[in-house]
């Protein structure tokens, strides 16, 4: 299409004199940086990987809808698992090899991005991010369990969400727009930093102190929402709006299958104890949240860029597609009796019924030539 396709080279030399990029000692000294996060990470996550599988062992004793948040089965599940032929132990090593590929695919898209553009200062932020996000299963677990690795998980959690955050309000141009953005973030992360400090200390599991964490988390992600419509209408260039749309991609996807696949516990078949869809589905966004680093990893990199557009358009059509069978499935699974063709009354049969039955069941239909062996008692 004419005026879709802008040069690289014309917009990333315009960045370039936008803000000042990391050269020499500074340059250094943010790859220094990155390797000793990600060594630290990597220390601390192998350390806690006995804590972390023993409570992936451990069941929740909550419902269905809570237990499906966290990351270990409710007891009745866990029976169905067992009659499946698994164990507890199964599905333990199933989570530690997923979160695994995560970190490593994570680690992978950090490390391209730190070879080819570090001196980039928003690339060098999505980079450490990436690197803290991969085991953020462990961390998030680990660090509300009393052992000599829950304070390193705490910081390593917390980071992780000050720099989520912090690249939500900084990407793709590395700046504050508008610039009162960044005191939102430091109210933010004050009010985040007992609860991830202290998670069982009793003022934080106060019902008025998590009334107040969920309404900022809730406040903060609207304004980096917010934000990020803004920048794309009003700030960014052709390039920034194509790398916008790749993040937007990735997370919008992975959000609208969490949002959807847990308002269908709802479902009364669904949420059964005897169901697979809390399973099904918890496999489902795990794999799913490989979209994050790949989404930035094409961002940051600047390859095939405006890919994205049809990518998108396939995405809703084949999504739109995939809802109505999914709709259709839990409108006949949920919600239609289960005997509702044998729900007339007994002895009370519609006009030509018993003939319609004779005329359609497979022994008749194999024996015509013979219709009274078929059904010798019609005769």
């Amino acid at each position: 299409m004419k005026g879709e396709h802008v040069p690289t080279e014309v917009t990333e030399s315009r960045e370039q004199r936008s803000y000042a990029r990391l050269q020499g000692r500074w340059l250094l000294l943010a790859r220094v940086g990155w390797v000793v996060l990600a060594v630290f990470t990597l220390i601390v996550v192998v350390a806690s990987l006995p804590v972390y599988i023993a409570q992936l062992q451990t069941l929740c004793a909550g419902a269905v809808t809570a237990c499906s948040f966290s990351q270990h089965f409710s007891p009745a599940p866990a029976r169905l698992l067992k009659g499946m032929g698994l164990s507890l132990g199964n599905y333990a090593a199933y989570r530690v090899a997923l979160m695994l590929t995560t970190m490593v695919v994570c680690l992978v898209v950090s490390t391209v991005i730190i070879w080819r553009r570090s001196d980039d200062r928003m690339a060098l932020l999505v980079a450490l991010l990436l690197v803290t996000l991969g085991p953020i299963s462990v961390t998030s677990t680990v660090r509300a369990i009393p052992s000599p690795w829950q304070v390193p998980n705490a910081c390593l959690f917390f980071l992780t969400l000050a720099l989520l955050l912090l690249v939500g309000l900084l990407f793709p141009s590395g700046q504050f727009v508008p610039s009162f953005t960044r005191w939102t973030l430091v109210v933010f992360l004050a009010v985040l930093l007992p609860f991830t400090v202290f998670p069982n200390a009793p003022f934080t599991l106060n019902t008025l102190a998590l009334s107040l964490l969920y309404l900022t988390t809730l406040g903060e992600y609207a304004i980096i929402a917010v934000v990020q419509l803004y920048r794309y209408r009003r700030v960014s260039s052709p390039l920034q709006r194509q790398q916008t749309k790749w993040v937007a991609y990735g997370i919008a996807v992975l959000c609208l299958v969490f949002v959807v696949g847990y308002v269908l516990l709802i479902v009364p078949a669904l949420s059964s104890p005897s169901s697979f869809y809390p399973l099904a589905l918890d496999v489902i966004g795990a794999f799913l949240l490989l979209l994050i680093p790949l989404s930035f990893g094409f961002a940051m990199l600047r390859y095939r860029l405006w890919d994205i557009d049809i990518l998108i358009n396939r995405t809703l059509v084949y999504g739109t597609l995939s809802a109505c069978v999914i709709g259709l499935y839990v409108l006949i699974v949920g919600y239609l009796p289960g005997d509702w063709p044998a729900s007339t009354p007994a002895g009370h049969h519609q006009p030509g019924q018993r003939r319609g039955h004779r005329h359609l069941h497979p022994r008749r239909l194999l024996h015509r030539s013979t219709p009274a062996q078929a059904y010798p008692g019609d005769h």
